[in-house]
């Protein structure tokens, strides 16, 4: 099997003016280039070769004409460089000669003494685009590769595309080009669902993958192409024309801007069928990040419910951006000093509050949330009122932020509301919009103060479910007696403690409790909070939580440490510390389980003294795609 130069390393042998004479040599077997900073090291290795080539040719070739000589003789240009994107369609959107001549394969390299396509100064200037383009997306995919791997969305496509095919198409450096035109209608069948609920589709060329959102497994549908990625393509919802009967309940659907607010994707299914499938993408998020083998992962298990599927959301957080009038009456007082806009301009202008449509970031206007809790909604129309009368003062677009607090500690809200069901009285909250002001939470007879604008879990009807979850955990590993035969005592550390959610509510069966977190602001809160409790055997720490074991001096026989980190999960500098802690106990609860999963396997890695007991996804936002998980893990006993 003859191995393709990437485009831009064959690109530049074309434009050599060594004439070439033989063909790439052969190679044993198609390597895999699935890790895109390896391809990108072989290329440099390749253009490496070519530029000691280039500078040996100089010495034997005739010297290039002067530059007034080559701008007025295009026989003597190089062959234009095409980028592998823009390959088989020529920048005038007709099919290029490549694509058309039978005798040239479309990734051979034409003979040194074809003469150039002669190109108008629009095919240029779209050949500039297409090239500056894929240059951006290359740049920009690989940043995010050294930061958080590859996406979900890639292990689909090589499932679906095959894995010989997705080799092929990233050593010959397409995958950025633009496979399918912008606005074209397709009809297309979805194969499955990615871990952000869009369906997923084969193009008709069977090498490149379609995103359709609010479809489901086994649905024709009519679809629009909106964006080229990276060996996919994002799509728009035209039309079902076959429907998946035993998914499909549109019946179900609970609100009216579902299908083009970008907010929820799976309203339109049973509440067990949206477990099954975040079960689904909490097993491949350790298939294929953690690097674990089969045998070192348990069965996931079934996804934790969430008591109340609508009128859950405790924080929501609507947008607008600036009306262009605005903007530009703006600028025109800038010049003139007399014509800035003013309170009583704020009527004329009209502009979206509310979230982004599907596939764009084009802001809807939305007056009311089915996922966000009744007060919220009965807030809602006021907040958006007060925005528009104010609008003049906002020198950009901004979010606004609307939280649910109860109105008293005692107060009914919607925990209680799904425990007791002799409770009828409507929930007596307030909704909080200032980011400083003060909310409060209560999380079974736990009782929690946190500024607004700072973190705390949304869903206030699962999280007595999730605390008892973990504590079952703990309680489950028994430490080793002392000497004296007692029972030993607990001792945990709680990794990036907010406001101190599972140090607090857990703090009743450890001797002690040491909580740590980066924000001082949540630390402030997490020992007021303390104090609120009247718990005494809870301290929190202040500092970067990836450097803060040092401090910590329990017996690691008797510890149990709580990750819950941010999306981005945890630094290899964190892993390491916690393997040298050696915990008996971990348990790591993630609002991301790609870097879960990623953390997990690195951590196993370093320390395969720890064994996996269970997984498991917990649903804290119905309708929508995202899956808490919970992974508990423990030091094996020493026999």
């Amino acid at each position: 099997m003859s191995l393709p130069l990437p485009s831009f390393a064959r690109l530049a042998l074309v434009a050599s003016p060594i004439r070439l004479s033989t063909t790439p040599r052969l190679v044993p077997a198609q390597p895999s280039f699935s890790n895109p900073l390896k391809l990108l090291s072989m290329v440099e290795s390749v253009q490496a070769v070519i530029g000691s080539v280039r500078s040996l040719s100089t010495s034997v070739s005739p010297p290039p004409p002067s530059k007034r000589a080559r701008s007025k003789s295009p026989e003597n240009h190089p062959h234009p460089p095409v980028l592998a994107s823009a390959s088989a369609v020529a920048p005038s959107g007709e099919p290029s000669s490549e694509s058309t001549q039978g005798s040239t394969s479309h990734h051979a390299l034409p003979a040194a003494t074809a003469a150039p396509p002669q190109l108008t100064p629009e095919q240029r200037q779209k050949r500039k685009e297409l090239e500056r383009r894929s240059k951006n997306k290359r740049k920009d995919y690989l940043k995010s590769f050294e930061k958080s791997g590859r996406e979900p969305v890639e292990f689909d496509i090589e499932e679906m595309v095959g894995k010989q095919k997705f080799d092929e198409i990233l050593s010959k450096g397409e995958e950025f080009r633009d496979a399918l035109v912008r606005d074209e209608e397709l009809e297309v069948e979805i194969v499955r669902l990615n871990s952000h609920g869009d369906g997923l589709a084969l193009a008709p060329s069977g090498d490149w993958v379609i995103a359709v959102p609010n479809t489901l497994p086994g649905e024709k549908v009519l679809c629009r192409i909106i964006s080229n990625e990276r060996i996919w393509s994002r799509a728009v919802l035209v039309k079902v024309l076959v429907k998946n009967e035993s998914l499909r309940r549109d019946e179900l659907v609970g609100c009216k801007y579902f299908g083009t607010c970008g907010g929820c994707q799976y309203q339109m299914l049973t509440y067990q069928d949206q477990l099954n499938i975040k079960k689904r993408v909490v097993e491949n998020a350790f298939k294929h990040y953690s690097g674990l083998d089969a045998s070192l992962i348990p069965a996931v298990m079934e996804t934790m419910p969430s008591p109340k599927q609508y009128n859950y959301r405790t924080k929501l957080t609507p947008h607008f951006d600036l009306p262009q009038e605005l903007r530009k009456r703006r600028g025109g007082g800038r010049r003139k000093g007399n014509n800035q806009p003013s309170e009583k301009d704020a009527g004329e202008y009209e502009f979206n509050i509310g979230f982004d449509c599907v596939g764009t970031k084009r802001v809807m206007d939305i007056e009311e949330c089915p996922i966000a809790t009744a007060t919220i909604n009965k807030d809602l129309p006021g907040e958006r009122e007060r925005v528009k009368k104010t609008i003049h003062t906002y020198k950009n677009g901004a979010t606004i932020l609307l939280r649910d607090s109860l109105r008293e500690y005692t107060s009914v809200a919607e925990d209680n509301l799904v425990a007791d069901s002799d409770v009828s009285a409507s929930p007596d909250t307030v909704t909080v919009t200032d980011h400083k002001a003060t909310v409060k939470e209560r999380v079974a007879e736990t009782l929690f103060e946190s500024p607004a604008g700072t973190f705390f879990q949304n869903n206030r009807s699962i999280l007595p479910s999730l605390i008892e979850y973990v504590r079952d955990q703990v309680l489950a590993f028994v430490p080793p007696p002392t000497e004296g035969g007692l029972e030993a005592d607990r001792y945990l550390v709680d990794a990036y403690c907010g406001s101190g959610l599972f140090s607090l509510c857990l703090a009743k069966i450890f001797k002690e409790v040491s909580g740590v977190e980066i924000s001082s602001e949540s630390i402030k809160y997490a020992n007021k909070n303390a104090e609120l409790n009247g718990i005494t055997n809870a301290k929190f720490l202040a500092g970067e939580a990836e450097k803060i074991f040092a401090q910590i001096q329990y017996p690691s026989d008797q510890t149990t440490v709580i990750i819950d980190p941010p999306r981005r999960g945890c630094d290899e500098a964190f892993i390491t510390q916690l393997v040298n802690l050696g915990p008996a106990n971990i348990v790591y609860v993630s609002c991301n389980v790609h870097t879960q999963a990623r953390d997990v396997g690195s951590l196993l890695s370093k320390a395969p003294e720890y064994e996996i007991l269970s997984i498991r996804g917990a649903d804290l936002f119905p309708q929508t795609y995202h899956v808490e998980g919970v992974c508990v893990l423990r030091k094996k006993r020493k026999d």
